[in-house]
């Protein structure tokens, strides 16, 4: 289900293109409880952006590696697939 697409220069930054997608599908979101994303979206200002964006209800998973070997991570392939 594609929620929204955004083209930006290659120098933009994901973060904001992110929080952009989210805030023209705000009304289509309404029930969205959980954001999985890899490590490049972590920290608390881009939670704090998603939660004003999508509502307090929504909560942003990082889904980070933690060894260098190969590993299955859950809902990994989820977020490597969009």
């Amino acid at each position: 289900m594609l929620i929204g697409v955004l083209v930006t220069e290659a120098n933009a930054s994901e973060r904001l293109g992110a929080v952009v997608v989210l805030y023209e599908a705000a009304e289509e979101l309404s029930k969205l409880e959980v954001v999985w994303v890899d490590q490049g979206y972590s920290g608390e200002n881009f939670a704090q952006a998603v939660k004003h964006v999508c509502g307090e209800q929504v909560r942003v998973e990082v889904i980070e590696r933690i060894s260098k070997t190969f590993e299955r991570l859950p809902k990994r392939w989820i977020v490597e697939r969009t």
